[in-house]
């Protein structure tokens, strides 16, 4: 199943979203709108306008704020990648080179930053407190949730609590705040913003634990990455947690140590990805993904069958049978 044929019920509004983003990127400064229209080139898949249109559309007809805040969580997304890429010192992005790899860190940090200052701008267009309040607290979940991934970088007892609430922060975060803005541009209904924002919630988390599943089961031409990247950058994630708490003491010490390595070759990522599979952790990750799939559906199955429903449907399948 490809994504795009998921969005058929708001595909009319991705194509408006298109030509608005485009606007919104520009820039006066040469340079600056040279990177952002390469950036602008390296369209993914815009789930999240999609999500902000499918959840606005659950709810009604098609609104304006649902363009406008479509626009802000896009910008939002963009502006973290070109961040996170500098953190990660990554030289690929969707199979394509990344911007700091092109160009340098100061360029991509500065871009970042301007993209920020475009999302406050694209804010102030929706003329919301409510939604003023769910982009603040994405941020700020984003920006945590980034912090503690540093932070536990080599630590190998990170438990799943606190992994969870990594994922929560740094990919849920986003995703919950796109179905809840969806909700408010369609009116300000507590217990229709909470159930969206939960739904969101619920669907980002199975969605980063299958991202995580795919850097040891994923093909690199199709990831448009190279596989075990987190492996190489010491990235403890739910199929090693489990792994390492799964294993005898001695096996795991010796595990540790090849990922430690500054340079590991192909043999030793192969036993790695090995040791993870044979002590269940690629397993009861797929479980803990269908989990959060099953309770993402359970709140859509509240409404009233739709084409919209289906589709919110699909792309929850979608999240976690995905290649890429």
């Amino acid at each position: 199943m490809k994504i795009e044929s998921i969005f058929g019920p708001v595909q009319g509004s991705l194509n408006d979203f298109e030509r608005a983003f485009t606007e919104v990127l520009h820039s006066d400064i040469p340079l600056a709108n040279q990177v952002v229209n390469y950036i602008a080139g390296l369209k993914g898949k815009r789930l999240r306008p999609a999500l902000v249109f499918l959840a606005s559309q659950l709810h009604g007809e098609r609104n304006p704020d649902s363009m406008r805040a479509a626009i802000v969580v896009e910008l939002l997304h963009t502006a973290t990648l070109v961040h996170d890429d500098v953190v990660d010192s990554s030289d690929l992005r969707r199979g394509k080179p990344t911007v700091n790899s092109i160009w340098d860190n100061r360029v991509s940090v500065l871009v970042g930053d301007l993209l920020f200052s475009r999302t406050l701008t694209a804010l102030l267009n929706l003329n919301s407190p409510a939604a003023l309040a769910i982009i603040s607290e994405a941020a700020n979940r984003i920006t945590e949730g980034e912090l503690m991934q540093v932070e536990h970088e080599h630590d190998y007892n990170v438990s799943e609590p606190v992994y969870f609430d990594l994922v929560a922060k740094k990919t849920a975060a986003l995703f919950s705040a796109c179905c809840e803005l969806g909700a408010l541009a369609m009116g300000d209904n507590a217990e229709t913003r909470g159930r969206m924002k939960q739904f969101g919630e619920n669907l980002g988390i199975a969605f980063q634990i299958k991202d995580d599943l795919l850097d040891y089961t994923g093909k690199a031409a199709v990831l448009g990455k190279p596989v075990a990247n987190d492996i190489r950058e010491n990235k403890v994630t739910l199929p090693l947690i489990y792994a390492l708490a799964a294993s005898p003491a001695e096996l795991c010490q010796r595990i540790v140590a090849m990922i430690e390595k500054e340079e590991m070759d192909e043999s030793e990522i192969d036993e790695v990805v090995s040791f993870v599979d044979d002590a269940g952790g690629l397993d009861y990750a797929e479980g803990m993904a269908r989990n959060y799939s099953d309770a993402a559906l359970a709140i859509l199955d509240l409404y009233a069958p739709s084409e919209t429903r289906d589709s919110l449907t699909k792309l929850v399948q979608f999240a976690i049978a995905r290649e890429n």
